[in-house]
């Protein structure tokens, strides 16, 4: 076996050493054929020809001349089907000719003997030499369907070799085709089978239309011109003769649920004509008409879409007398509505949240303007103005500005000021809805012949730092239904990792035990000078800890350290400030051993860390001047966001306060958890609770239970749990968990603890002390539910995560 292998390999290795031309065939001539200039005939056209299909050409193009016999001749097959060869001159010389790069080079006839034609091309082969094709004479039979020509001489690659036909059709009935077929055994032919040369048509006409019209139901529209024409032939008195026209007729129908109004007015060609109007049907008499025209434009059509509904579309039928019927499809009904839309085709805009629109703070120069948006009527009147509409973006969106709005309901530009009406959209202090009031601008009146209202528009955005994901515009309004339309996507320029701290209360340089990670989105993106702050929700900070830079990235802090500034806020806080920007990779910056100032008044809960860049928020001091107040960040938000306590400090530079009615900066939710004293055992949950929004049922560890009344988001967007299902899966006793109906009030024991919360309040108290909660206890088919990070903090789970993707909450046991 081995000895074959061996033997294999060995012959292999020889045949790679042959040259591959020595494979190559020694005539390798290829050619493509195809028919230019096919022909259409009318019955009558043909019957006057004598029957003769003429004026095709068939064309070889060489596409490999790979010549290697001293004088090549080929012979090339040409076979008819549904026709022969024309008597005497079946191919003409006159008609033949050779292309060469560009030139061409005419067939001259020069030697007739023993019934074969000589037609040389003069200086049209390789090198300049004659190329000639011998051509038989026939007698013109109904047998003589196939002949076979000589081609002598050489082509170049590239060279078109065109001979003209002069044939006679065998049946010249409507629909009837004659075909020609090429075949060479000296040439490999390509697409050489069945190629259509000739074809009779009956006569008639054809028709079409600049395109369909949109009408909605009861409404009326004026159709586009629409277009009728010989099917074949130059002109219409080809289809009628001077003794029919007297009695011809062009008539056009619509279908049903469509009529003609009073007010159409038809004109032909741009000139008026008589017609008459039977509701869904118009006639004219062709007398009427020029029939030597090679076209009749049709134009003035009115329609009304009397009966058709939405989505039918109207096929208007055209016929002339003699002529078979045709049809087109001129109309399309719509709903009588508004559409919200973006252009498909655009990439959706990708912008950084936490940043200001002058994009302070990164390197990143895009702005920060969405999809151009198109809101518009589908038909003249749709837009109800006497009704308010509302544009709103996502929570923890804000719209700073709208770009270059268009809005024109009367054929002229500037009919109002756009930027204007669109400021006045924003309610007092909310720049996530666009309200706009009604009878905003003039209300379309379809019976002027307006066109359809049309407004377009890009917004410009800014989100805050926890905001990652698309943002959908959404269209409300009783005068409008609901829309969404995707326009534009932000991503975050850094992400920070922290884990949740049990702490017990102390006083002074209580040490958090884990570290706070920093990670920049990209290499390079956080600009020089870019301030970075952490804060604590209730608790100060006592000492700054260290900071440390990955090795890698080659990004700088100023002073290489991390401060505590103890004048900000009323809170002391931790900041660092970039001195240089990463390099090739992207920077990873880890603050450890954070002390904290644990005041003993301090509830037992959990705490969030913020996180965030208040230069990118953009927050600025005049350097000028230290002692002055923050310039407000740019466009419409303005001093809302960004509230005048500001640092003065030289080294921090541009540290503003966040107004957190509208920017969330929360990094970590329950990132310290204070404990009233040490956790027994048996007041540590360990069991992790997935908690499926509308569902009824939850996953306790690794069993899936059963539960009455779902999770589901309330009105003001918050997570409501509920708190039996979940206590007991979290490992309650079901007899621990108590109901007052008299005071509406719920009780939870638990070890040490006792957790009360009370329907319609903002609180829940934890033995006795009160903790703050982010939404009001609430009662659902009688069952009471609480927040997702209230219920987590209330008995002491506060490392919950939320998947906005699959709308499920999980409440991570501790370990």
């Amino acid at each position: 076996m081995k000895k074959f292998l061996s033997m294999v390999m060995a012959a292999a290795m020889v045949v790679s050493l042959v040259p591959a031309t020595a494979f190559a065939a020694s005539d390798d001539v290829r050619a493509t054929a195809k028919v230019v200039d096919a022909q259409n005939y009318t019955e009558t056209e043909i019957e006057t020809a004598n029957s003769v299909a003429s004026d095709a050409e068939l064309q070889l193009t060489f596409t490999t001349a790979d010549y290697t016999a001293a004088d090549f001749t080929a012979d090339i097959d040409l076979t008819l089907d549904n026709a022969y060869f024309r008597a005497g001159t079946s191919l003409k010389a006159g008609d033949m000719y050779v292309k060469v790069d560009g030139s061409v080079y005419a067939g001259e006839e020069t030697a007739t003997a023993n019934g074969i034609r000589t037609i040389t091309f003069t200086d049209a082969g390789l090198d300049g030499a004659d190329v000639v094709l011998k051509v038989p004479s026939v007698a013109g039979q109904n047998d003589a369907d196939e002949i076979t020509v000589t081609l002598e001489g050489k082509l170049d690659r590239g060279a078109v070799l065109a001979i003209g036909l002069d044939t006679v059709m065998d049946k010249i009935s409507k629909g009837k085709t004659a075909t020609i077929s090429v075949d060479s055994d000296d040439i490999r032919i390509t697409n050489g089978d069945d190629l259509v040369y000739a074809s009779v048509e009956s006569k008639g006409i054809k028709a079409s239309v600049k395109d369909t019209v949109d009408i909605a139901t009861e409404e009326v529209a004026t159709l586009k011109e629409i277009k009728v024409e010989p099917a074949v032939g130059s002109n219409f008195a080809a289809l009628i003769t001077d003794e029919q026209v007297a009695k011809a007729e062009l008539k056009l129908k619509l279908p049903s649920g469509y009529e003609f109004t009073a007010k159409t007015d038809v004109q032909v060609n741009g000139t008026d004509v008589d017609f008459t109007n039977d509701d869904d049907e118009i006639v004219i008499k062709v007398s009427e008409l020029n029939r030597n025209e090679d076209v009749w434009k049709i134009t003035g059509l009115e329609v009304e879409a009397t009966s058709a509904k939405a989505g039918a579309t109207g096929l208007v039928k055209i016929s002339l007398t003699g002529s078979d019927t045709v049809s087109v499809e001129a109309i399309k009904v719509v709903d009588y509505n508004v559409v919200m839309s973006v252009d498909e085709d655009e990439d959706v805009p990708v912008i950084y949240s936490g940043v200001n629109v002058d994009n302070d703070g990164i390197t990143d120069d895009s702005d920060h303007e969405s999809l151009e948006v198109t809101i518009e009527e589908t038909f003249a009147g749709a837009w109800n103005n006497s009704k308010d509409f509302t544009l709103s973006v996502p929570e923890g969106v804000y719209i700073t500005a709208v770009k270059s709005p268009a809005f024109d309901n009367d054929g002229e530009d500037g009919a109002f000021n756009e930027e204007e009406w669109f400021e006045a959209a924003y309610e007092e202090g909310d720049y996530v809805d666009l309200t706009f009031k009604r009878r905003g601008w003039a209300e379309t009146d379809p019976n002027k012949n307006h066109d359809p209202a049309e407004l377009t528009f890009a917004l410009e955005l800014v989100a805050d730092p926890n905001f990652e994901g698309d943002v959908v515009l959404k269209l409300t309004g009783d005068a409008v239904d609901e829309q969404e339309v995707t326009v534009a996507k932000f991503v975050k320029p850094f992400v920070v990792e922290a884990q949740q701290n049990d702490m017990q209360i102390d006083y002074r340089n209580t040490e958090i035990p884990t570290s706070v990670v920093i990670k920049e989105a990209e290499a390079g993106l956080w600009d020089k000078g870019t301030v970075f702050t952490l804060e604590l929700d209730k608790i100060n900070f006592d000492d700054e800890g260290t900071i440390a830079i990955d090795d890698k990235s080659g990004l700088e802090v100023k002073d290489n350290e991390v401060k505590l500034d103890t004048r900000t806020y009323d809170n002391d806080v931790i900041y660092f400030t970039v001195d240089s920007r990463s390099d090739d990779e992207a920077a990873t910056v880890t603050i450890s051993g954070l002390q904290l100032y644990m005041d003993r008044s301090l509830p037992a809960g959990a705490y969030d860390l913020d996180v965030y860049s208040p230069t990118m928020l953009g927050a600025a001091r005049d350097v000028a001047d230290p002692a002055g107040t923050a310039v407000a960040g740019t466009g419409y938000l303005g001093d809302i966001v960004l509230g005048a306590n500001v640092n003065t400090s030289d080294e921090i530079g541009c540290v503003g306060h966040i107004n957190d009615d509208f920017y969330s900066t929360t990094a970590k939710a329950g990132f310290v958890n204070i404990v009233t004293a040490g956790r027994e055992d048996t007041e540590s949950f360990t069991t992790k609770v997935v908690v499926p929004v509308g569902e009824s049922y939850l996953i306790s560890g690794e069993n899936k239970v059963t539960i009455d009344v779902p999770a589901y988001i309330n009105a003001n967007g918050y997570t409501m749990l509920p708190l039996r299902a979940v206590a007991v899966a979290l490992g309650i006793n079901s007899n621990n968990v108590l109901w007052d109906q008299s005071t509406r009030t719920a009780t939870i024991m638990y070890g040490s603890k006792i957790i009360n919360m009370t329907y319609g309040q903002k609180v829940v108290y934890v033995n006795g002390a009160m903790i703050p909660a982010t939404a009001a206890v609430e009662i659902t088919n009688d069952r009471m539910f609480l927040g997702l990070r209230d219920l987590g903090n209330a008995l002491g789970v506060t490392d919950i995560t939320w998947d906005g993707a699959t709308r499920t909450a999980t409440l991570n046991g501790n370990k």
